[in-house]
């Protein structure tokens, strides 16, 4: 009884994980900043493996990025998104658009995520992919 009362929540706590992918210091080139995956959720990051980013700017003075994510499963899965955005000294940066988007991705098949910084202050992201048969308590 004791060892399922502390095993229990562990196990809990491995199914709601979720995987980030931030902006690496090197790039691949301009407009390719690279990227580093913090992966946390193995299951999640076959469903949306992060093969590609890319940046830009809109507006004059807004940052782009373009994620791309690739399944290698043989079957259809489903998985939610949001980027955050924080100015250059990490402050977050509040959007309209912070809810969490709910996808589709066919076998073998690449998506590409996209968000526009809410503001020019807005200068670096994180993208957060999340598991929708394991969501976190939001």
């Amino acid at each position: 009884m004791k060892l399922t009362a502390i095993f229990l929540p562990i196990l809990a706590a491995a199914c709601n994980t979720m995987n980030t992918v931030v902006p690496a210091s090197t790039g691949g080139g301009p407009g390719q900043p690279g990227f580093q995956q913090v992966v946390t959720n193995g299951w999640l990051n076959s469903k949306t493996n992060v093969t590609d980013v890319r940046e830009d700017v809109v507006n004059g003075d807004q940052k782009r990025v373009q994620v791309t994510v690739y399944s290698d499963q043989l079957t259809t899965q489903n998985f939610s998104y949001h980027f955050e955005w924080f100015t250059a000294t990490g402050m977050r940066v509040q959007s309209a658009t912070q809810a969490w988007q709910s996808r589709q991705i066919k076998p073998k098949e690449s998506l590409t995520l996209q968000s526009v910084a809410p503001s020019p202050d807005a200068t670096q992201w994180q993208l957060k992919l999340l598991d929708t048969n394991h969501p976190l308590d939001q």
